[in-house]
């Protein structure tokens, strides 16, 4: 009977440590697998924790907000452009800018619409776009200027006005790289101004959002602005004092004399 009993024990505590080996390393390996949110992205959690709502509720319109203003060139070659325009107003031109920097999916569509006969039939001022990714208006670095042709397309030539301004802007820069094939195109060169290629003035431009940017820095110092003004509260007393430039004092003590 003693037997027995001791052999039942004897199993029950077997099965049990035999259980505990193979839970253990499973429950371990399981602990390791899984990534730590902190970890895995710091800088998305440290923005979460610092602006919380606030950038979460402004995305939405952030995200269909266009990189930058229609006016927008390169700041490398805006300084030149302005003084093109000058001269030209100078000279009793009046320079009508039809395109800046655009967008890769705006400069998609044009490129779409240049390749059908309808479209361009639909857009006459349109000549062939280059696909996205090719164009130096992507980088901010071209500049259409109507006016520059008259005639039929396929007959085009250059006006009197045409003619100053294809030199003013080539004086400032800007080479007209197309000429009679597409009169309104001007272009500086990207490699003239610290960028090893189009491609490379490209990424930089689309991906460079100065409006989108504008507005996150924004959204941001509100919100830290909110946080402060909330974490330091100043009593009435105190901020009276601090307006008329006395100092801060310290409210009298009341002392209560033990009765003889």
């Amino acid at each position: 009977m003693m037997g027995t009993r001791s052999l039942g024990v004897f199993t029950t505590i077997a099965v049990s440590l035999f259980a505990f080996a193979h839970s253990s390393p499973a429950h371990a390996s399981r602990k390791t697998v899984r990534p730590n949110a902190a970890e895995a992205c710091s800088p998305c959690a440290a923005a979460a924790r610092k602006y919380g709502r606030a950038l979460k509720k402004s995305a939405k319109t952030i995200s269909t907000t266009p990189c930058h203003p229609k006016d927008y060139l390169d700041p490398k070659v805006a300084l030149r452009y302005k003084t093109a325009m000058r001269q030209m107003r100078r000279e009793g031109i009046k320079p009508k800018v039809t395109s800046l920097w655009r967008s890769s999916d705006h400069q998609a569509e044009l490129h779409k619409c240049s390749t059908s006969a309808r479209c361009r039939r639909e857009h006459p001022g349109l000549y062939f776009a280059l696909p996205p990714g090719n164009s130096l208006h992507e980088a901010g670095f071209a500049v259409d200027i109507s006016g520059v042709a008259a005639g039929p397309r396929g007959k085009k030539r250059l006006t009197s006005q045409g003619h100053r301004i294809v030199s003013i802007m080539r004086k400032n820069g800007f080479n007209w790289r197309y000429k009679l094939a597409d009169p309104a195109h001007f272009e500086a060169d990207p490699k003239e101004h610290g960028y090893r290629n189009a491609r490379q003035a490209i990424l930089h431009t689309q991906t460079t959002c100065t409006v989108k940017l504008a507005k996150l820095n924004r959204v941001a110092t509100q919100t830290q602005q909110k946080k402060t003004a909330g974490r330091v509260s100043v009593n009435p007393t105190a901020k009276t004092q601090l307006s008329a430039g006395r100092p801060l004092t310290k409210a009298p003590r009341h002392s209560v004399k033990a009765r003889a």
